[in-house]
């Protein structure tokens, strides 16, 4: 006999709204989530310099630009793919570490189709660009989780502990 609670019959009756959740997931475009300010540098700027720009605005990406247009996007995972130990970034230019052409959205695009690409492809950040191929925003993972938990806070707020699943202690985080 299970005697460990259940939370699967207090939560099936919590989230009745999954239609209506699903539904504004592909009608809502990504003109209605709060999206990253645009941290951008030219083609040209010495790594070291592009890793301070992205610590001083406390953001895990920056888009490189030439001539206004997107040319890539320098993040974390750059920084420690391609930057430590491999290169001096005072002196080797961004754009030899960054992801070069990346995967853009428009802001029309549905929040389900971005959710998706981030899935499939593993990406955390999205160039929003508009139709001549300039950025005008970045879309993280963060912000979508964000969007869907401002649509159900209280539920969220309120969920009950569970009695597993969660780190008891400093060393299981």
């Amino acid at each position: 006999m299970n005697t460990e609670p259940s939370l699967e019959a207090d939560c099936d009756a919590a989230y009745d709204d999954e239609r209506p959740v699903r539904g504004l997931m592909f009608f809502n475009t990504l003109d209605d989530v709060p999206v990253r300010e645009l941290v951008t540098v030219e083609v040209g700027t010495p790594t070291l310099a592009a890793i301070d720009a992205m610590n001083a605005r406390g953001v895990g990406y920056l888009l490189v630009v030439r001539g206004g247009k997107l040319a890539g996007i320098f993040t974390e995972r750059d920084v420690l793919k391609r930057v430590v130990g491999k290169i001096d970034p005072a002196t080797v230019p961004v754009e030899d570490v960054m992801t070069p052409n990346p995967e853009t959205l428009p802001r029309k695009a549905s929040i389900a189709f971005a959710l998706n690409r981030m899935s499939v492809e593993g990406f955390r950040h999205i160039p929003l660009v508009d139709e001549a191929g300039r950025p005008t925003a970045v879309v993280a993972i963060r912000d979508v989780l964000n969007w869907l938990v401002d649509l159900f806070p209280e539920r969220v707020i309120n969920l009950p502990p569970s009695s597993g699943g969660f780190p008891r202690s400093a060393e299981g985080g």
